[in-house]
């Protein structure tokens, strides 16, 4: 079944769980309340579960034969670490692809073109990266978030990876894709780079679709995320892979 398809039924199932809920709550409460719980568990897991597909294709990997993988770095630019990240890409002789926050990106216009000019891709993470909120928007605020980034793009990440089902009709009427993953580091929460890098060789593979950070901790800890990004490139060599961007034919959605 599709994601249009899934999507509908799922809403479908909801709208009906409702009416059977208000039908039935006095005759057979356990069963109403049962049939009302599983309609929210679905919509709950569809949208806070990141990479989950029933509302429509998140792209997770790519299909390759070589010893590649998709390298993507989240929540910039950042006038601290986006030229040290770009080093440490051109030491390795690494591309990657940048999903930009809006805001930042039309504050800080010359590292957007830095990274254009070490032949890496710019692309669309919100305007204003509200984590905590954007899986609950309506389709008009989603559309603000999406529209007011100031860089063309062909794909979009949602914060932390979670979305609703109007996600995807938007993203549609924009010709875009909506990118997921295949492993990440935790960098966010972890303290560790020797950590989130041994979580990423964990999950390498062929096609992979790597997601890790800047931008967080700059006053704190502001080496943190230039030490993940060497120690997973470093790994990426020992295991004899190559950062490259795959073409749009490449692209694909859900596992294996």
């Amino acid at each position: 079944m599709n994601g249009r398809w899934t999507r509908r039924a799922i809403l479908a199932f909801a709208v009906c769980a409702g009416l059977f809920f208000v039908g039935q709550v006095a005759f057979r409460p356990w069963l109403a309340l049962g049939i009302l719980f599983l309609s929210h568990l679905l919509i709950l897991f569809s949208t806070l579960v990141p990479n989950c597909q029933w509302w429509g294709p998140v792209v997770t990997r790519f299909e390759t034969k070589e010893r590649e993988v998709w390298l993507t770095i989240d929540d910039g630019p950042d006038a601290m670490h986006t030229p040290r990240m770009l080093a440490l890409l051109a030491r390795f002789g690494a591309t990657a692809t940048f999903f930009t926050i809006g805001k930042r990106a039309e504050e800080l216009p010359n590292e957007v073109a830095r990274i254009r000019q070490a032949s890496c891709e710019v692309e669309n993470h919100t305007w204003s990266h509200p984590s905590g909120s954007f899986w609950a928007f309506s389709p008009e605020k989603i559309g603000r978030e999406i529209d007011r980034h100031p860089v063309p793009s062909r794909f979009f990440r949602a914060p932390a990876g979670l979305k609703n089902f109007f996600v995807h009709p938007l993203l549609a009427r924009r010709k875009m894709q909506l990118i997921g993953w295949s492993v990440r580091g935790l960098d966010t929460v972890s303290g560790d780079p020797v950590a989130v890098s041994a979580r990423i060789r964990q999950g390498l593979k062929p096609g992979a679709i790597i997601l890790l950070h800047e931008g967080h901790r700059t006053e704190s800890d502001p080496e943190f995320h230039p030490r993940c990004l060497a120690q997973t490139l470093e790994i990426l060599a020992e295991e004899g892979y190559r950062c490259v961007i795959p073409r749009l034919e490449q692209l694909r959605a859900g596992g294996r």
